[in-house]
């Protein structure tokens, strides 16, 4: 038998290659759908939530003292807020599974976005301090202002989720020649562990499915690949040194913060 050449051995080296990055996306297609229809069950849940108060309420044949009226109320507010957070994630997450994203890097102010985290962190009534410090100059950032901001808190929902005990998370903010360093403190480790693994081995979104909530792992899918996609990355040097942080390392640009 005729041994392959050097040119044939590559050739063949490159199809195996192809062939492991089908398998591989056909492996991440499957999980995503997956975590869809589960995702999917959940809004079912909550409009049948909604559907049962509200058939409650307009029920005539029952009347209902103001302590129980106040209740489905409630319910119908949380129910109608979950399914709208739901559908957001669902719409994030398709769109860039497809690649259609409208993504526009630009100069923009850091210190406006991380302004904004911690109110739509707490949005809907959760109770969760982010404490946020950054300087009051410096180069703006080359990023999509409305993404960035979706995608730091997808990943702050994320870290509260899994850490039950979290009540505080701080972001510390510094700046070197060409990149904005982001620093999230305060984190388990088995979170940093999770985060770090799809951002060094972003084709591998099984092992984060398999470890996290449903809604999580989504979340934690579209907020890394939107990062990604503004070519954020993490910083090695204190990622790699601190078992209880994230360093996301942010790129600058010349030009001056738009002004809004």
């Amino acid at each position: 038998m005729t041994k392959p050449t050097g040119l044939e051995h590559n050739w063949q080296k490159q199809v195996q290659e192809l062939q492991n990055e089908l398998t591989q996306l056909k492996t991440n297609n499957q999980v995503i759908w997956g975590l869809l229809v589960q995702i999917g069950n959940r809004l079912q849940r909550s409009s049948t939530s909604i559907k049962t108060a509200v058939s409650s309420l307009l029920d005539f044949d029952i009347f209902w003292d103001e302590t129980t009226e106040y209740e489905f109320l409630q319910a119908i507010d949380n129910s109608t807020n979950e399914m709208a957070d739901l559908i957001v994630l669902m719409t994030l997450a398709f769109r860039s599974q497809a690649k259609t994203l409208e993504i526009e890097v630009e100069p923009n102010s850091l210190q406006e976005i991380l302004v904004s985290l911690p109110k739509s962190i707490n949005k809907n009534g959760r109770e969760k301090e982010l404490e946020v410090q950054y300087p009051a100059e410096g180069k703006p950032a080359l990023v999509d202002y409305q993404y960035l901001s979706l995608a730091l808190g997808l990943l702050i929902e994320v870290i509260f989720s899994e850490d039950k005990d979290a009540t505080k998370l701080s972001i510390i903010t510094r700046k070197s020649h060409d990149y904005w360093h982001l620093q999230i403190e305060h984190l388990a480790p088995s979170i940093v562990i999770i985060i770090r693994h799809f951002f060094e081995q972003a084709n591998d979104i099984v092992t984060i499915a398999n470890q996290i909530l449903p809604e999580d792992a989504l979340k934690l899918i579209t907020a890394c690949r939107i990062l990604f996609l503004q070519n954020i990355q993490l910083c090695e040097k204190e990622s790699a040194s601190n078992p209880t942080v994230i360093c996301l390392q942010i790129p600058t640009a010349v030009e001056s913060p738009r002004n809004e």
